[in-house]
């Protein structure tokens, strides 16, 4: 796992985890169940005796763990204000120089769109990913507040 500033040591992720993220586990926990819920049933002298149940019970524990750990916690009154208002602050910059989505949706007609891209992304890469952390806090239920470029121009 990653090791940095401000990364959560059991996720190795230095933001919540997104609703994909948290399913895939979710499901992983849940193989990981039906598997101990087999190997319980069938141990006499069965394929369950061959499963090692203790190793699967870790590894459930570690899934509760990174569940808990990696799911965004609700915010809400002021600091939920002051987090849609960060937002905001965020997508005004963000906007600036971004190309319009009728230069991404035809780069053929726009020369030179996606080396634009590439820079104003690398140039906002904070933002954006300030603009997930704090839209997934905000609206942990919504998979798609994250996706940045609906603040993208007709054109």
């Amino acid at each position: 796992m990653a090791r940095g500033k401000g990364v959560n040591p059991m996720t190795g992720l230095s933001r919540p985890m997104s609703e994909g993220e948290l399913r895939d586990i979710q499901g992983q926990k849940q193989e990981a169940e039906a598997s101990l819920k087999y190997a319980t049933e069938n141990q006499v002298g069965g394929a369950g005796a061959a499963i090692d149940k203790n190793k699967l019970k870790a590894e459930i524990n570690r899934y509760d763990a990174i569940l808990q750990q990696g799911t965004p916690k609700k915010v809400a009154g002021v600091r939920k204000d002051d987090m849609v208002k960060e937002v905001e602050r965020i997508k005004d910059e963000m906007r600036v120089n971004m190309p319009t989505r009728d230069e991404m949706d035809h780069p053929a007609k726009n020369p030179g769109a996606v080396e634009k891209h590439m820079k104003w992304e690398k140039r906002n890469l904070e933002n954006i990913q300030k603009f997930k952390s704090l839209q997934r806090q905000i609206d942990p239920d919504n998979p798609t507040n994250t996706n940045y470029d609906l603040l993208r121009r007709e054109k």
